[in-house]
């Protein structure tokens, strides 16, 4: 695509021109070239500044979302913990006794924060012998 070009006077310092004379070839292209880098230059720099800006944010997303997978792990370890505590428990007892009692059971898992119901599921899967009241 051909570009239209006008020619246009312009001062510039003597010093500076000879400088430039010597360095560049031709002054036109290379002044051509700073004024596109300052004209249209700062649009790109805005992108980038705006980008930057967007992956930042990005960042801090997935950073908290790391951290609440964190905590549901850590979470799933405590609990994978007090259910063992209870099966602890309750082999203790069975050995002991031969029935694990479902109302000290219940106790068992508040103080270890476990569900009752699916504990109680777990020992009717697996043929553990259990009564109301001991």
């Amino acid at each position: 695509m051909a570009q239209t070009k006008k020619k246009i006077g312009i001062s510039i310092d003597c010093d500076l021109y000879e400088q430039a004379k010597s360095k560049y070839p031709k002054i036109s292209t290379r002044i051509n070239e700073l004024l596109a880098m300052d004209l249209y230059g700062s649009d790109e720099k805005d992108k980038l500044v705006q980008e930057l800006h967007d992956l930042k944010i990005k960042e801090k997303a997935i950073t908290k979302r790391i951290c609440e997978l964190e905590k549901e792990e850590v979470k799933l370890e405590q609990s994978q913990s007090s259910r063992d505590s209870v099966l602890d428990w309750v082999n203790y007892i069975y050995s002991r006794i031969g029935v694990v009692p479902l109302n000290k059971l219940e106790k068992e898992c508040d103080r270890n924060h476990v569900n009752f119901e699916e504990m109680k599921n777990y020992l009717e899967r697996e043929e553990i012998a259990t009564v109301n009241f001991a």
